[in-house]
């Protein structure tokens, strides 16, 4: 089976991301990148992830192009695809739609930047992306260039989208922003949050990419 460790891998998260209630049913969407074949593998579309075996991931080249698997890929198949062309450093994308950045989202805000490990995630605000028909070649288009060089962006009425160097990371940062726009929606509420400088989310960014985790 083509990649078969990479798909392992994917349903795996997939699988935990669904346990950590980032994604209800079958909502949300994940891909990873082989770096040696250049191919791209993404979850299916509208397969429960408690069910996924090896063979229902879907492997496509970068221009969305079928190569292997039987399945049907997701929708926001094209989405992916923009993404990691417009993105060579990035190995993995994660799509959900967890509750409090889903919030942020439909009200097209950015998340103000209050929590540390946001600041190290994306260096700053978490921008909104335009609306844009969900699977559509729009929606594709105005998120990978709302991302730009960031880690997250939230997807207008829809969404977030989560990038990292490998599955994993995505899957952690994922995490990260949704903790972020939870405690951002709890500060609004109470008034007076102090958003953190751009030169302090600078200085959280360097300091986790140079400091943080084992070496």
């Amino acid at each position: 089976m083509l990649l078969q460790e990479k798909r392992e891998e994917l349903i795996a998260v997939a699988q935990q991301i669904q346990k950590d209630k980032l994604v209800p049913l079958t909502f949300g969407n994940f891909s990873l990148r082989d770096h040696e074949t250049g191919y791209v593998c993404i979850t299916p579309s509208g397969m429960l992830y408690d069910q996924l075996k090896p063979e229902d991931i879907v492997v496509v080249d970068v221009d969305g192009n079928h190569v292997d698997g039987d399945r049907l890929p997701s929708i926001e198949k094209d989405l992916h695809c923009a993404v990691f062309r417009k993105r060579p450093d990035i190995g993995a994308v994660v799509h959900t739609h967890s509750t409090y950045v889903t919030t942020w989202a439909c009200c097209h805000k950015e998340i103000p930047t209050i929590v540390a490990e946001v600041a190290a995630l994306v260096k700053g605000k978490i921008k909104c992306a335009p609306y844009a028909l969900c699977g559509s070649l729009d929606l594709a288009d105005v998120t990978a260039e709302a991302l730009k060089e960031d880690d997250a962006v939230l997807m207008g009425n829809h969404g977030v989208l989560v990038v990292g160097d490998s599955i994993q990371r995505a899957y952690i940062n994922a995490v990260i922003v949704e903790e972020g726009a939870k405690v951002a929606f709890y500060a609004e509420q109470l008034g007076g949050m102090r958003v953190l400088t751009p030169e302090e989310c600078e200085t959280e960014r360097l300091s986790a990419l140079e400091g943080y985790g084992q070496r």
